[in-house]
């Protein structure tokens, strides 16, 4: 009997843009066979660590009130944080908002999640950005590589895709491509802020596009660079890569425990034939 998955697509990089901006483009999979627990328990997480921060401000504002004096950083981040939902996305983290990406991630890895990255690097000599008319349809050709690639017989997809434009000169519809696969039996685009769990495939392909960022020396040591390295070296020790290498998700991946993790460089010799 057919298993029914839900495979979530996410983007990362402009393919369009000049390599010296955007050096790496990459495409994250996140299949899930039973979103009904995973659903409730992030949505819970992200509510209460909400709701404790309000309270502890409250308290903090009262002992001000009460007794002024001098805040220390995690007080000042305290009063500074925003309590108003938002959307999870790698690019927004900081020191703000480093404890909550966290506890998200700590909730996401409690279930069997199968999580894989395709990147693109455009820096490579054999990258030829002539292979595909534009990003559109590389980012159809990608998402299908992992669909296929990611996919065991027997295995079938309802697929929802972080939503890109359709260019208006191309008639090429990414649902209808996407469908046509025999794994496939449905496609949708959808904006992110919408679906979490294509927030969760954002931090993680966030997170390795970021160590590939590291790898070619394109990180400064901004506060927001220091909170995400933070944050990727919390997953990195999730996955029990080994603490003392240098950009251990810079690289090919396969890490299998009680979730999957795949980091697959695109082989541009390959793409070429």
């Amino acid at each position: 009997m057919d298993k029914n998955y839900f495979g979530f697509v996410d983007e990362s990089g402009v393919l369009d843009a000049p390599n010296s901006a955007q050096p790496f483009f990459a495409v994250g999979f996140l299949k899930l066979q039973d979103t009904a627990d995973i659903g409730i328990k992030l949505t819970q997480r992200h509510y209460d660590y909400f709701s404790s921060q309000k309270e502890k401000r409250r308290e903090l504002l009262t002992s001000l009130r009460a007794q002024p004096h001098s805040l220390n950083d995690h007080e000042l981040n305290l009063l500074l944080a925003s309590t108003r939902h938002a959307e999870y996305k790698f690019t927004n983290i900081n020191y703000n908002t480093l404890e909550r990406y966290k506890a998200l991630l700590d909730t996401a890895l409690e279930y069997p999640l199968y999580f894989a990255a395709l990147v693109i690097d455009k820096t490579d000599p054999l990258y030829d950005k002539t292979i595909y008319k534009n990003y559109w349809y590389a980012y159809m050709h990608y998402t299908k590589l992992l669909c296929r690639e990611h996919c065991k017989p027997g295995e079938r997809l309802c697929v929802i895709a972080d939503y890109m434009n359709k260019p208006n000169a191309s008639d090429k519809f990414f649902e209808h491509e996407i469908n046509e696969m025999p794994n496939v039996f449905n496609t949708l685009r959808a904006h992110s802020e919408t679906f979490t769990l294509l927030q969760v495939c954002d931090i993680l392909l966030g997170s390795v596009v970021f160590q590939w960022k590291q790898a070619k020396g394109l990180i400064n040591n901004s506060g927001r660079e220091v909170a995400k390295n933070r944050f990727v070296s919390h997953l990195i020790k999730k996955l029990g890569l080994p603490a003392n290498e240098k950009y251990p998700l810079a690289k090919r991946v396969n890490y299998q425990d009680s979730f999957y993790f795949n980091v697959t460089p695109l082989d541009l010799k390959q793409e070429k034939k």
